[in-house]
C-alpha cells in the first residue's frame, strides 16, 4: 500500500505535464521536418500548447501544493528537451543561426550538469527570475518562426516577421547568458563560504 502511496505521490498532474511536453516533442519536430506549410502551423500550436504547460506545471505543483523532488527535476529538463530540439532543427532548416543554438544549447549543458552535481553536496539551485525570463522569451521566438515559416512567402512581410522573431531569440540568449552567470555564481558561492 505504502509503494502506491509513493507512486501517486510521483505521478501527480503537474509531472504528468511535463511527460506530456516531452512526448510532444517528437511530433513537433516530424512535423517541421515535412516543410508543408499546413503541418508547420500544427507544429507551431503544439509547441504553444507545450509551452503553455511549462508554466501550468510550476504553477500548479505551487499552488495545489503538490511539489515533488521528481518534479524538480523533470520539469526543467522538459523545458531544455523542447526548446534545445526545436532550436536544433530549425538551425537544419537554417531559420535560426548555427551559433545562436550552440551558445543556447550548451548553456542548458552547462547549466544543468552544474547543478546534478551540487544536487548531489545536497546543494540545491533554484531558477532565477531571469532563468525563467529566459526560457518564456525562447519558447515565443521560437512559437514566432514556427508561425511565420508557415504563413504563404510574401516577401517583404516574411521577412518583417523573421526579424521580429529573431529580436525575441536574440533578447532571450541575453537573458540565457546573464541567467547563467547568476546560477554560476550562486553555485561557488557555497564552496567559498565553506573554504573560508
Amino acid at each position: 500500500m505504502k509503494v502506491k502511496d509513493e507512486t501517486a505521490y510521483l505521478w501527480t498532474l503537474p509531472n504528468r505535464l511535463s511527460i506530456i511536453r516531452i512526448l510532444f516533442i517528437p511530433l513537433i519536430i516530424i512535423l517541421i521536418s515535412t516543410q508543408e506549410e499546413g503541418l508547420l502551423f500544427a507544429s507551431c500550436l503544439l509547441f504553444i500548447i507545450a509551452g503553455i504547460t511549462d508554466g501550468l506545471d510550476g504553477y500548479m505543483a505551487r499552488k495545489l501544493r503538490m511539489t515533488t523532488k521528481l518534479g524538480l527535476y523533470l520539469d526543467p529538463i522538459a523545458d531544455k528537451l523542447l526548446v534545445s530540439s526545436v532550436l536544433i532543427t530549425l538551425t537544419y532548416y537554417r531559420l535560426v543561426p548555427l551559433w545562436v543554438t550552440i551558445t543556447l544549447v550548451g548553456r542548458e549543458f552547462l547549466i544543468n550538469g552544474l547543478r546534478s552535481f551540487y544536487a548531489m553536496e545536497g546543494i540545491a539551485i533554484y531558477p532565477s527570475f531571469s532563468g525563467k525570463l529566459k526560457t518564456a522569451l525562447q519558447i515565443i521566438g521560437i512559437s514566432c518562426i514556427l508561425f511565420n515559416s508557415s504563413l504563404p512567402q510574401i516577401g517583404s512581410l516574411n521577412q518583417i516577421g523573421m526579424i521580429i522573431s529573431m529580436t525575441i531569440i536574440y533578447i532571450a540568449l541575453f537573458f540565457s547568458i546573464f541567467s547563467a552567470v547568476k546560477y554560476i555564481a550562486a553555485i561557488f558561492k557555497p564552496i567559498k563560504n565553506r573554504d573560508s
